[in-house]
């Protein structure tokens, strides 16, 4: 008889496990909470001919495994795309990542000797390991004051919504790290008197994309899982999740429940998940729960026929005048997100708290404010055909403050009593993971299926803070 296993999540993490489960020939069902689309933050949204994702999703990976997933199923509509991105700041057009001959070529020259004389400092006196292990205390460490108040302070409470140092310094560590200034000096040394050097990283200068967005994957995907048999049940939040006899029941609306299933696959947020065990869980495991936090994030997509004002695929807004903190280029990461040449879509991409004032403000007042904070940034649209779209998401990035760890541990230690309990991705393993992390992070649990035992453990992908980003030039 197949084992019945249930999956929470239609995203990359829970449609992957699906995936690959149904093709090992378990019987699986897929709850996707959003009635439309398949793929969570990975999605791609169409409207009017247009095509634009939350965020930019770029594929690039370290992992074979990975890669030869989405090759497979995407096959010729899997396609290179340039990278070009910048910092938006002081009305300058800025590298990413920050390098030292463009900055004394757009900068003063003396902010810019202050910021390297700020660099030398902190490396030369370092502070001493007793300081708080927070954002601030270790960007300050790597890259000196003038640097970090310059290009990671505004930005970062920005993103978070709250003050540097109670961040902690486990995010700067995952995401920052592999971007020494040192290398980049060195980088910068070397491409003035034309001298190759394979142990300096960079960026890296392309990526794969599909021609329709990163939606795509996860269409094909869910059609493919279907095709062979599973059953994706789409615009169904799972209340619940209950424990019995060995198995697992899911709880849906109106208190209906699922059949027991063997496994259960969880991408839902972390916490939420935790509140809704039943039985329920220790009062402590309760109460880490209520504490696991999320960013959320507002997309302002802006259509209007014209021409692109910048060749970027996005920028990053260094500029305390406004509130938005990146702004995406679609057509410029595919020239078919656009229902033709002579249009062009903007992503003006703004973070808050659920049901805070922010996320409050009406469609109109959103469509308002991307306007004027394009014109104050100097970035030119056209009124021709203008129109808009707006995507509100919860759950879009796991807060790392600076007890999230200790709350991590106390949480797994107590979910290791159930076997047949999995969590994936980024919301499942509060984990800021990138969409191949989350794919991976499947596969492990796939195979711990398989096995009958947890022999993986999905919460080390992504320990290499420069998994994503950089590559050896």
């Amino acid at each position: 008889m197949k084992k019945t296993i249930i999956i929470i999540g239609a995203g990359p993490a829970g449609l992957t496990s699906a995936l690959l489960l149904i093709k090992a020939n378990y019987r699986v069902i897929v709850y996707e909470s959003d009635p439309l689309y398949v793929g969570g933050l990975s999605r791609t949204v169409k409207q009017n001919g247009f095509r634009f994702d939350i965020g930019g999703h770029r594929f690039f990976t370290k992992e074979k495994s990975v890669r030869d997933f989405w090759e497979k199923i995407l096959g010729d509509d899997l396609r290179k795309t340039k990278r070009i991105s910048r910092i938006l700041y002081k009305k300058k057009f800025l590298s990413y990542p920050l390098e030292m001959t463009n900055l004394l070529l757009k900068l003063n020259p003396i902010e810019t000797l202050s910021m390297a004389f700020s660099f030398l400092k902190a490396k030369i006196f370092k502070s001493p390991k007793s300081v708080e292990p927070n954002f601030e205390n270790w960007i300050i460490s790597q890259f000196g004051k003038k640097l970090y108040d310059a290009f990671f302070k505004s930005y970062t409470e920005k993103v978070w919504g709250i003050d540097c140092t109670k961040i902690s310094s486990d995010w700067a560590k995952q995401r920052i790290n592999g971007l020494s200034i040192s290398a980049l000096i060195k980088k910068s040394i070397f491409q003035i008197l034309k001298i190759k050097d394979s142990s300096v990283k960079s960026l890296i200068e392309e990526f794969d994309y599909p021609i329709h967005g990163p939606g795509m994957l996860w269409e094909k995907v869910s059609k493919e899982f279907i095709a062979h048999g599973g059953q994706l049940i789409m615009g169904v939040k799972v209340q619940n999740i209950k424990y019995e006899n060995n198995k697992w029941i899911a709880i849906l609306p109106d208190n209906q429940s699922s059949e027991p299933a063997d496994d259960l696959i969880s991408s839902a947020p972390l916490g939420e998940l935790l509140q809704g065990i039943i039985p329920s869980p220790p009062q402590p495991i309760l109460q880490a729960a209520s504490h696991f936090h999320y960013r959320g994030f507002i997309t302002v997509a802006l259509f209007f026929k014209g021409t692109n004002d910048f060749p970027d695929n996005w920028l990053y807004v260094h500029d305390t005048r406004v509130k938005v903190g990146r702004i995406q280029n679609y057509k410029n990461w595919s020239t078919d997100m656009t229902p033709g040449p002579d249009y062009v879509c903007y992503g003006l991409e703004y973070f808050c708290q659920e049901n805070d004032s922010f996320w409050q403000l009406t469609e109109d007042e959103l469509f308002e404010l991307a306007k004027k904070e394009l014109q104050i940034l100097g970035i030119k649209y056209t009124l021709d055909e203008l129109s808009f779209s707006i995507i509100r998401c919860p759950f879009a990035y796991p807060v790392y403050d600076l007890n999230y760890k200790a709350r991590l541990k106390e949480v797994r230690i107590f979910l290791s009593e159930y076997s047949n309990l999995h969590l994936v991705g980024r919301c499942g393993l509060h984990r800021y993971n990138n969409q191949d992390h989350s794919i991976k992070t499947a596969m492990l649990t796939v195979e711990n299926i398989k096995l009958g035992f947890k022999q993986f453990d999905p919460w080390l992908v992504n320990q290499d803070a420069e998994y994503i980003e950089t590559q050896n030039t």
